[in-house]
């Protein structure tokens, strides 16, 4: 190993002890996770080592964390573009069942509704409960079902409506 390079190693060593469980808690506190504050803290003192050579040397520390947050903060960006894009596409396709057709567009128009008064709707509809067993069932007073009902299947009207021109 030459000179230059085992002095770049123990410069690194050194800091990788002075800085490696500062990393790891800072790690832990922004994850709270213990599990993923180490991988973190590797992987932030992997990319440190790569990248040694052009990183001042009297203080590495500020560099080698700003790469933890940003490790983190990328992984929080990602999780969240997820959850946006990956639910599940319904994609429409030409039936020969009209009632296949109809069921998938009031599925789509039963999402734009709000998650009480689409309870309100399938529990009248596809249950076939009463108003007031739907009360009873959401805990909601019975004028107020009933004007969720109301609420809803004037929007639903719309929705529908709408699906069908865009359709034709």
């Amino acid at each position: 190993m030459t000179t230059k390079r085992k002095d770049r190693d123990d410069a690194f060593h050194r800091f990788f002890i002075r800085e490696g469980e500062r990393l790891r808690r800072l790690g832990l506190l922004m994850t709270g996770d213990p599990e993923r504050a180490v991988d973190l803290a590797q992987e932030a003192l992997a990319r440190t080592y790569r990248h040694w050579g052009r990183i001042r040397h009297e203080d590495p520390g500020p560099y080698a964390r700003r790469i933890l947050v940003n490790l983190v903060r990328s992984a929080h960006r990602r999780r969240l573009l997820e959850l946006r894009h990956n639910r599940p596409a319904l994609e429409v396709v030409d039936s020969r069942s009209p009632q296949v057709d109809e069921y998938l567009r009031v599925t789509e128009a039963l999402k734009a509704l709000p998650p009480i008064r689409r309870a309100t709707v399938v529990l009248r509809f596809y249950e076939d409960m009463s108003e007031a067993e739907i009360a009873r069932v959401l805990d909601r007073p019975l004028g107020t079902v009933k004007s969720d009902i109301h609420r809803s299947l004037k929007k639903l009207k719309d929705l529908l409506d709408e699906s069908e021109r865009e359709s034709a």
